[in-house]
């Protein structure tokens, strides 16, 4: 049920400020009301979920003002990762670096082929397969939450028909550290990730959706085996 939920909202399939009513999960998914309780838990102190008192569960719905905040948070992380990445001496192995590639080319295919699940998935693995290759874990997981939020911000003030995060940035980025140039791929990220921020604007209230309907539905993709998905994605 947390992965579906989660795949769910990564994929903007279940808009920011969807109720998830517990009897009603726990029959699509055939779980008691307690065991729905405990992943909703989960998802909440994943910023995924709001759980208002009398009033239940809510897709997180993050204000403009925490937007700006996660962004910036963003920037100064993600500044770091490539930072370490440019320079060889910190990460011997190089082989990430074709992994990489590998993964944009699948962005690349997934944007002309317009599927725009799948795009969002693999816009977020650009960054985060970037933090794995610095082998710091606990970067890692606090950065997989923030690009989570940052999807849910993403689903709510983007403008709709239009893809926030650049396949095309992301190889500029990785040109950068495959040249070993850290000023130029931490200036090359801050820029990619100013103009994802640029993109959004204040959102009209998200559509009503049939839980049954997105929740029985497997994802329209999965990532590559052996690929390390976040919850959300990079926006």
């Amino acid at each position: 049920m947390q992965q579906r939920l989660s795949g769910a909202i990564f994929e903007h399939r279940l808009p920011p400020g969807t109720k998830l009513p517990e009897a009603e999960l726990g029959r699509i998914f055939g779980l008691s009301r307690g065991a729905v309780r405990k992943v909703l838990s989960r998802l909440a102190a994943d910023q995924l979920v709001d759980l208002v008192p009398h009033r239940g569960a809510f897709v997180a719905r993050p204000s403009v003002e925490e937007t700006r905040d996660v962004y910036a948070l963003r920037r100064i992380l993600e500044a770091g990762v490539v930072r370490c990445l440019a320079d060889p001496s910190r990460t011997p192995s190089r082989r990430w670096l074709q992994q990489v590639r590998q993964q944009i080319d699948e962005e690349r295919r997934a944007s002309e082929r317009g599927d725009t699940a799948r795009y969002i998935r693999l816009a977020g693995q650009f960054h985060l397969d970037l933090v794995c290759a610095t082998g710091n874990g606990a970067l890692e997981q606090h950065l997989r939450r923030v690009i989570s939020q940052t999807s849910l911000m993403t689903a709510l003030y983007d403008v709709p028909g239009s893809n926030t995060c650049s396949f095309r940035e992301h190889l500029d980025i990785l040109r950068a550290l495959e040249d070993g140039d850290a000023e130029r791929s931490e200036r090359l990220m801050e820029a990619h990730l100013r103009g994802c921020e640029r993109q959004l604007r204040l959102g009209e209230d998200p559509p009503r959706v049939d839980l049954a309907a997105v929740l029985s539905e497997p994802s329209s993709q999965r990532p590559r085996p052996g690929a390390t998905v976040p919850p959300l994605g990079d926006r």
